[in-house]
């Protein structure tokens, strides 16, 4: 579960707002990530921001990027000014998940704002959209990012070879993932794993007899089927 706002959060970042960037935020958007061009380079897909291009052509594919249902984009705002943003992914294996990936300004940085961003994200993906759970894909070798997810709350699960963005990836990711409190609530109610509890038909208090099924239990257990071997 993730870890609540601690005081230094609640006192350094009350005026912070996250929300869904728009059209208008086009240009402070792209201050923003090109100042952290370098960092953002190092593990993650730059895309179209990728090259220098004219301000109508990486306007054209912002919003193209935006109006997409295949994601969400937030930005953390003070004011207009962009402190961070972060995307939200379906993941492929389970419609009750999502995942996340995210950034922070650079002149942002050590000011804790990563893992407040994070939390913010990670809330609004269980209050907001509903997600039973969010996931990060961590490359290896980033150990600052490993470390920020456990603080926030993230579960480390597992470490695989895949093709791995970014200068310095390094072929391997580390799956983290964030439970909420109802899989939390039933992992400990009842001795699971969360990770077996992600598609469990027992989150649904209507069907909690379920989770007393081993039937039932062997075929949601991790890791889903897609990605079994």
């Amino acid at each position: 579960m993730v870890e609540f706002a601690t005081q230094y959060e609640v006192e350094s970042f009350n005026d912070l707002r996250l929300r869904l960037v728009t059209p208008p935020d086009a240009l402070e958007y792209f201050k923003a990530f090109h100042e952290s061009r370098e960092n953002n380079a190092s593990y993650l897909d730059l895309g179209y921001l990728a090259k220098p291009h004219s301000f109508n052509e990486n306007f054209a594919s912002f919003m193209a990027t935006i109006r997409s249902r295949k994601l969400d984009l937030f930005g953390l705002y003070s004011g207009k000014r962009v402190l961070g943003a972060g995307v939200y992914h379906f993941v492929p294996y389970s419609e009750n998940g999502c995942q996340i990936v995210l950034w922070i300004r650079t002149s942002e940085t050590g000011k804790s704002i990563g893992a407040y961003l994070l939390k913010c994200l990670t809330m609004h993906a269980f209050f907001n959209k509903k997600f039973h759970f969010a996931e990060l894909l961590i490359d290896e070798t980033h150990t600052a990012s490993r470390s920020m997810a456990e603080k926030v709350g993230y579960i480390y699960i597992e470490t695989f070879e895949t093709y791995t963005q970014g200068e310095k990836g390094s072929g391997k990711y580390c799956r983290y993932i964030c439970f909420d409190s109802t899989i939390d609530a039933l992992a400990e109610g009842y001795g699971k794993k969360e990770i077996d509890l992600i598609d469990h038909p027992a989150y649904d208090p209507k069907f909690i007899d379920l989770i007393l099924n081993e039937d039932t239990n062997e075929a949601f257990k991790w890791p889903p089927p897609m990605l079994r071997d």
